[in-house]
């Protein structure tokens, strides 16, 4: 009797806790939710008005049945891959029924079974779908078979997202900043905004890292608590007529890569491009507005002075798709100072600004889009007032922001093109442009960044091949380079187009799209036949044209940035003409040009020597990547995605020709390993001193250390091996 004393006390308790359990779970919705805010749309949420917690409510009809899943950052830690605008994934998922829960389940969209084959009966055979979050059923109403669930372990973790990146496990301890530990009692609701088709939810998600080793950069107030906000959007399926286009390895769109598991094929590819949905309000007519123009706001962040500009910018794209069959497909409004509605609404597609203290780019334009389909649903461009400043970057936090990054999905170009304008400003400094040309540098800077990024939402990746479209002759008249366009594409990464000594100057920046951006957009964009014969060919008679010069292209998988990447020299950043080795030569001497002058423009009275020192940086860092260019000549190869009989096509791989090999190799004697490459003057190397800021310099020597600037040259343009995951063109000399 002693020992079954306390197992009845047990007993008798546990049963007094199920009726108790059971009581809890007799509660109505109304109850449940009585101390609640309602916030009705896509789906309905109740939150707390004491504690904040969150409560959905799930219908019947909404079991089963196709959703997206789309996340971003609204505001982040650059150090971890996390900034402000940043497009992060958008996945199918379903809200399934188990008994007494219910489970959020990511769909896997990536095969295909053909509609009346026996194996779409196996379509799930041995392919995941992920269960990413399984709830209790809390609730249920009685007459509509609404279920109301409790959803903050849900939303307040990581489990319909992964936020704080996987660790390299190459990386040292302590060589990058990490985040902590999730910590969900500081984790919070920023915000729900609900309407008819979406549903947003806005988390601050906080991690805690007592003792941190790497204390990050100088956004971060206190390495010990740092948080991530971010959005997920819950967005119906469009229920519409979208017709989807598939993907070609002779044009660069992004797209969702999806493999047909019925097809006998080489290729069972049906990869969905990623475009919007344009229809034509006149279907008959030749050139025709759309239904539903594709309607960018500047934000209310964008500088005064910029604005015309960005929208000169946005609008030429409107040329293109003149040749896909429309007028006035892309419209621009500036959102009003008292605008109800927040940039971050993903109804609204906004041209954004920031200015970060270390932002990893100068522009930034994703899109998101529907998996099922490839249609775009929504698009943002972000742009960083870096681009237009004066810092020379001496750090190297981009090694270790890109590590947290899919940098093959992502752009750089605001990078590379403020890199160019800071050449750019240097030469007109030295060289005593005047402000109106100083000003048409910005102006076709920026227009040609806003071309870029426009073009991502649009759904086209990079062409890293266009710079070919001029020789170096012609690359220089500014009366054909405006008609044409500077480059055959606006989506390339280029340098600034100074001229050459004794040369009349030309364009710095192509300002419209180009043959490539034109013939492009007509292969996305152009209306669909009826005819699925008829339209196949149509297809393939605008495909048929990819081996004219003016429309080359190849994107990031194919660039030679860094070294030991790629082997097409036709495919390099940062390269002009249809001649780069003579092009960079010339930039090279050019550079060494205006060092001659650097101590008389860059010694102002009463100021310290910190811009000669950035003067001298850029003039070197230009030294190197037009050696980075010729480099890439020696020992490459050439390639061609034409298919096989395609009019005026080649072998897919052709050996840079000897000749041309040769002459490479005779520019870096002369430009590079010759002992009066560089020849650098006494009175520069005395004057490399940075302005003093507190402590800097604590830890290290001030002194310039010029040889391994000079040896950042050499590594760069050498063809060894280096980790791609991160290799790129260093961001100073």
């Amino acid at each position: 009797m002693f020992t079954l004393t306390p197992l009845l006390a047990q007993e008798t308790s546990d049963s007094t806790q199920v009726k108790e359990d059971s009581t809890e779970t007799k509660k109505t919705i109304s109850e449940l939710t009585k101390s609640s805010r309602k916030i009705e749309g896509l789906f309905t949420f109740f939150q707390d008005t004491v504690n904040g917690s969150v409560q959905m409510l799930i219908k019947n009809n909404q079991l089963n049945k196709e959703y997206i899943h789309f996340v971003h950052t609204l505001d982040g830690v650059v150090d971890v891959g996390h900034f402000r605008g940043a497009y992060k994934t958008s996945k199918i998922f379903e809200i399934r029924k188990y008994f007494n829960r219910l489970e959020f389940v990511s769909i896997n969209t990536a095969y295909y079974f053909e509609p009346g084959n026996p194996l779409r009966r196996a379509e799930s055979a041995n392919i995941n779908a992920a269960v990413l979050a399984a709830l209790e059923i809390v609730a249920t109403d009685v007459e509509t078979k609404a279920m109301l669930l409790k959803v903050d372990d849900m939303f307040l973790s990581e489990n319909l997202y992964q936020i704080k990146p996987t660790p390299s496990p190459q990386a040292k301890p302590g060589t990058r900043f990490t985040l902590g530990s999730l910590n969900n009692k500081k984790c919070q609701y920023e915000a729900l905004n609900n309407y008819p088709l979406n549903s947003d939810v806005v988390v601050k998600y906080v991690y805690d890292n007592p003792t941190p080793i790497n204390r990050g950069g100088p956004g971060i107030t206190d390495p010990r608590s740092v948080y991530v906000v971010i959005q997920h959007s819950f967005i119906a399926v469009p229920d519409n007529d979208y017709n989807p286009r598939y993907d070609d390895p002779r044009i660069g769109y992004f797209m969702t890569q999806v493999t047909d598991l019925t097809s006998t094929s080489n290729t069972p590819y049906r990869d969905l491009i990623s475009r919007w949905n344009l229809v034509k309000k006149e279907p008959s007519a030749p050139v025709s507005e759309p239904e539903d123009p594709i309607l960018f706001w500047i934000e209310n962040t964008t500088p005064l002075e910029f604005r015309p500009v960005v929208k000169e910018g946005v609008l030429r794209w409107n040329r293109a798709f003149r040749a896909a069959g429309f007028k006035n497909a892309i419209q621009v409004k500036t959102q009003p100072d008292d605008a109800e509605w927040d940039a971050g609404d993903i109804r609204y597609n906004v041209l954004r600004w920031t200015s970060s203290p270390r932002p990893p780019f100068g522009g930034y334009g994703p899109s998101f889009v529907n998996p099922r389909s490839g249609q775009i649903l929504g698009a943002d461009i972000m742009l960083e007032f870096v681009y237009f400043t004066n810092r020379v970057k001496y750090d190297k936090l981009y090694e270790d922001v890109y590590e947290n990054l899919n940098w093959k999905e992502n752009c750089f170009v605001g990078e590379y093109l403020y890199q160019a304008n800071q050449f750019g400003f240097t030469a007109a400094t030295i060289s005593n442009y005047s402000d109106e040309v100083k000003k048409r540098i910005v102006n076709e800077s920026l227009i040609s960044l806003v071309l870029h990024e426009v073009g991502h939402t649009l759904g086209l990746n990079h062409n890293f091949k266009s710079s070919y479209l001029h020789n170096n002759n012609t690359v220089h008249k500014r009366g054909i380079t405006e008609e044409m366009g500077l480059t055959g594409s606006v989506m390339e990464y280029p340098g600034i187009n100074i001229a050459p000594l004794e040369t009349e100057q030309g364009q710095y920046y192509t300002t419209i799209p180009g043959p490539y951006d034109v013939w492009a957009i007509e292969f996305g964009y152009s209306t669909a036949l009826e005819n699925d014969d008829l339209e196949e060919s149509r297809l393939n008679a605008i495909l048929s044209r990819s081996t004219s010069p003016s429309l080359a292209f190849a994107n990031d998988a194919d660039d030679m940035r860094a070294p030991g990447k790629g082997i097409d020299p036709q495919a390099m950043i940062y390269d002009m003409s249809s001649d780069p080795i003579s092009y960079a030569s010339d930039r090279i001497k050019l550079s060494k040009y205006l060092m001659d002058d650097l101590v008389v423009k860059y010694s102002d009275r009463g100021n310290s020597y910190q811009a000669l020192k950035d003067a001298f940086a850029i003039l070197l860092r230009e030294h190197s990547t037009a050696c980075g260019v010729i480099s890439r000549h020696i020992g490459g190869v050439y390639v061609d995605r034409a298919y096989v009989g395609q009019r005026d096509s080649n072998t897919p791989f052709r050996a840079v020709p000897y000749d041309e090999q040769k002459r490479a190799i005779n520019a870096l004697n002369t430009y590079l390993f010759n002992s009066n490459a560089f020849n650098l003057s006494e009175a520069i190397l005395k004057r490399l001193q940075s302005q003093r800021r507190g402590f800097n310099h604590y830890s290290q020597t001030e002194d310039p250390k010029v040889h391994d600037q000079i040896m950042g040259c050499l590594l760069y343009t050498s063809p060894s091996p280096r980790d791609l995951s991160t290799s790129r063109m260093p961001s100073s000399a």
